[in-house]
């Protein structure tokens, strides 16, 4: 009876937050506030937050559940069939961009969508990951215009620009444990990713909402539906543990110790020149208790010194309730997460799966 109606409160909770932020598949922190960077298990999954998991995982073969993660905010389902464009325009459709003013103009909206795989074998990994973003960012005279209605003209500065950010990387990893004198060991571990990344802007004016004509390309699109870029990066780890599975776990990481090339040139809707970074150096350190039995604890602080401006506190907890995990955490930038796991299994609701692409896009 209790798995049963644990596994009800868990569809009742995927039923109600669908529209917010979930991700099926992946690791367990997804479901903890995204806090995992000094806690083993799910290897391949904590090895991309920190690859020297890959040195305490087991030597036999495995592959990860494929991931697939949802996002939206401020905007229904049924809004992104009515609205939005294809692949080949970033998501984008010209031709409704008007009309997604009037609708959608209020307040600033987001969808976003991923998917990853990989495997591990004695401490090699290899790992496929895609995500993509679309924000709408609707300025402050559009939004009153249309919080008040969306009638009588629109006002001459109203102004809707919308960014398409995406891409995927190919990781290549490898962790060592370490034997190190005293009662602590060391493990050390490195990703290479190789990344694409694509990127797109357009907006509609005052002008084109009025008479419902198409939007246009901005400026920095040089007449390209979408621009893209490619680069190499490469991302240290460490883990200082007494044992591989139980106790205390102390971790720090240098992602993207060297930082992918793949950089663009924006203007953002104040027509102030930006650049867009997906990939910036952070470092991050945290720490993961395992207790024997079924507790385990997670707290990361990530870019601890805020030089991409993406600092943020995580931390998250796991119950074991028989065969079924029972997750929750906190992320400082997003607020809540949870999650529920069974055989390997993972499902996770809230928080911010396009965290890296959203916080790319702030102006």
């Amino acid at each position: 009876m209790m798995k049963r109606t644990i596994l009800l409160c868990g569809a009742l909770a995927l039923t109600t937050m669908s529209c917010a932020d979930w991700t099926i598949g992946s690791g367990r922190a997804s479901g903890m506030g995204r806090a995992g960077l000094a806690l083993p298990g799910d290897y391949i999954y904590s090895g991309r937050l920190n690859p020297a998991m890959y040195g305490l995982a087991p030597s036999a073969a495995r592959f990860q559940f494929p991931r697939f993660s949802f996002r939206t905010q401020s905007i229904s389902l049924s809004d992104l069939s009515d609205y939005f464009g294809d692949i080949d325009q970033g998501g984008l459709d010209a031709n409704q961009l008007s009309t997604i003013a009037r609708a959608l103009g209020d307040e600033k909206f987001e969808f976003g969508a991923g998917g990853g795989l990989g495997f591990l074998a004695n401490g090699f990994a290899l790992d496929f990951n895609g995500d993509a973003l679309v924000a709408g960012l609707p300025n402050a005279d559009l939004r009153n215009w249309v919080s008040s209605g969306a009638q009588g003209n629109v006002p001459v500065n109203s102004r809707l620009d919308a960014y398409g950010l995406g891409g995927y990387q190919i990781g290549i990893g490898y962790g060592r444990r370490l034997n190190t004198p005293g009662n602590m060991d060391l493990s050390v571990g490195i990703r290479v990713k190789f990344v694409r990344s694509y990127y797109t802007h357009r907006f509609a004016d005052a002008n084109s909402i009025q008479n419902n004509t198409a939007g246009a390309l901005a400026p920095e699109m040089n007449g390209n539906d979408i621009l893209d870029e490619s680069g190499v990066g490469l991302d240290l780890g460490f883990v200082s543990s007494a044992s591989k599975d139980q106790g205390f776990f102390f971790g720090a990481t240098i992602e993207n110790l060297v930082e992918p090339r793949t950089t663009f040139n924006a203007t953002d809707p104040l027509l102030q020149n930006s650049i867009i970074r997906p990939y910036q150096r952070t470092f991050n350190t945290g720490f993961g208790y395992v207790a024997p039995g079924s507790v385990v604890f997670a707290a990361d602080f990530v870019d601890m010194f805020n030089g991409a401006g993406s600092q943020e506190f995580r931390a998250g907890a796991e119950l074991m309730a028989g065969s079924i995990a029972l997750r929750g955490g906190y992320e400082s930038r997003s607020g809540f997460t949870l999650g529920v796991g069974l055989g390997g299994f993972n499902l996770a609701f809230g928080g911010n799966s396009s965290g890296l692409l959203s916080y790319a896009l702030r102006f």
